[in-house]
């Protein structure tokens, strides 16, 4: 084909493309949401229809001075822009459940996903055009010296009709949201001509340039660990006087009965007496000891796997000779012990120890947990009372008032229920000023270990109540781990660059 030829061609088809993305989305959205169905746009719905107006506007920059460097950058930056605001505006409706959204939905999606569509069809549309592009010294040619191609009676149609659109769209704009500083509304009321019901609102400024962050409310930093503190990090100092715990008044002062050095090369972050036997974390590392905490089995896990798993939290016993690990990410693993594993079949699940576990295989295996109260919030313990198992949060750099327990089910891993236990506290003062580093179930009631205040609250998850707090002495400065063993109450703390091993009573 001509180059010439080819050239006429590549304007037709930039002429179609900005047209239809003016006509069909930004005019359908304007003509017959906003003026038939009453929809008006919200702040990042005009983000994104603006981002669209913008791109067949400069495709028909195109059509009319011909292809140039600058325009099809500008048409590339706000196809960009349009993909950053669709993504940021489909990310808040992500989770929600079935037919929940936001605004008129089209053939059972809303309008803020098919920006995600329209966007992604321009890129690929591009691609498209420019396969049947002539060479760029043609486009010269083509123009022939003229400072501006004529109209063919397309593209001029084209042109006149995507100007009324635009015209619509800013009385639209106009009269839904208002001359600036006025930015229109997170959740924006029908669009209506009648002055008695338009809002003309500056509230989107409000917050909009305070904790810039990349992640967002997601730029939560990580919980605070035996072998990585992060009390810095988390804006959080933690203390050992018990007076300044949030409770109005301790029940009982537990006095410490023994210590012991546990002779172990790495900061222990999670220690349980399962089944006889220690079981201790230390990040993605875990161990079976004997009564004299010597090794007997152990297996480093692979903490990149499928669902990727942080470092460990709690150990819990399950199905009876299986156990489940969980990360502070509420991402976990069942496994068990097989001294005959199949290594080449367990490699997957661990970096060391694949001949001696197993972490695939039925009632095996990994998986995540959601929550409904504390998606923003990490957990750092788990217990278990044979029907259930339990997470505790703790607070962070974004959220220090939040403590939520979330209790799911052991026969399917689903969530069952999520409470902030009632409790006797100072006046101002939340449960999320404690720290709970460990959890463990006796007689049904969840006995939670702060490190912070050196205190434990015994709830019942029943009444869904703290019924009565301990406290537990200052010398122990760094609590990691609480369980019973011989009825009395072990308090594991790594301090002094030593696993320290307490009982109290």
């Amino acid at each position: 084909m001509n180059e010439i030829n080819k050239a006429k061609k590549f304007y037709t088809l930039m002429c179609l493309a900005g047209f239809l993305i003016i006509l069909l989305p930004v005019g359908t959205a304007n003509i017959i949401f906003g003026y038939f169905l009453a929809d008006s746009p919200c702040v990042l719905c005009w983000g994104q229809r603006e981002a669209m107006i913008f791109i067949g506007v400069m495709a028909l920059f195109i059509v009319r001075y011909g292809m140039k460097g600058k325009y099809l950058a500008a048409l590339l930056i706000m196809t960009a822009a349009g993909l950053y605001q669709s993504f940021a505006h489909f990310g808040n409706h992500a989770m929600e459940d079935l037919d929940q959204g936001f605004g008129l939905p089209v053939f059972g999606i809303h309008t803020y996903f098919w920006a995600e569509v329209v966007f992604w069809a321009v890129v690929l549309l591009l691609g498209f055009i420019f396969i049947f592009a002539p060479k760029f010294s043609a486009f010269d040619k083509e123009l022939n010296g003229e400072k501006f191609r004529k109209y063919t009676g397309f593209s001029l149609a084209a042109v006149v009709i995507s100007a009324i659109i635009v015209a619509s769209n800013v009385f639209q704009a106009f009269v839904g949201t208002g001359i600036f500083p006025y930015v229109g509304q997170g959740d924006p009321v029908r669009f209506t001509l009648n002055p008695k019901y338009i809002i003309w609102s500056t509230d989107s400024w409000h917050g909009l340039w305070q904790n810039i962050s990349f992640l967002g409310k997601r730029d939560v930093k990580a919980p605070d660990y035996a072998f990585a503190p992060a009390s810095d990090k988390l804006g959080i100092k933690f203390d050992n006087d018990v007076n300044n715990s949030p409770f109005a008044k301790i029940d009982e002062n537990l006095k410490i009965l023994d210590e012991q050095t546990i002779n172990f090369n790495k900061a222990i972050n999670t220690l349980d007496f399962i089944n006889d036997e220690f079981v201790a974390s230390s990040k993605w590392d875990v161990y079976f000891l004997d009564n004299n905490f010597t090794t007997k089995d152990s297996f480093e896990l692979d903490p990149y796997f499928s669902a990727s798993i942080d470092p460990i939290i709690g150990i819990i016993p399950y199905m009876n000779d299986k156990f489940i690990l969980m990360g502070s990410n509420k991402s976990f693993l069942r496994f068990k012990k097989n001294p005959n594993a199949n290594d080449t079949l367990q490699y997957a699940d661990f970096v060391k120890g694949a001949n001696h576990f197993e972490g695939q295989g039925k009632d095996l295996g990994r998986g995540r947990l959601s929550t409904v109260r504390s998606k923003f919030n990490h957990v750092a313990s788990m217990t278990t009372d044979d029907k259930y198992f339990y997470l505790a949060t703790v607070p962070n750099n974004k959220d220090a008032k939040t403590f939520v327990i979330s209790k799911y089910s052991l026969k399917d891993l689903v969530l069952s229920g999520e409470f902030t236990p009632k409790a006797d506290l100072k006046e101002g003062r939340t449960l999320g000023d404690l720290y709970i580093t460990s959890m463990t179930d006796k007689d049904g009631k969840i006995y939670a270990l702060s490190k912070n205040h050196n205190v434990i609250a015994v709830i019942d998850p029943v009444k869904e109540e703290v019924i009565k707090t301990l406290s537990f002495p200052n010398t122990i400065t760094n609590a990691r781990s609480i369980f019973f063993k011989d009825g009395k109450i072990n308090i594991l703390s790594y301090q002094d660059g030593a696993n320290k091993l307490f009982a109290l009573n």
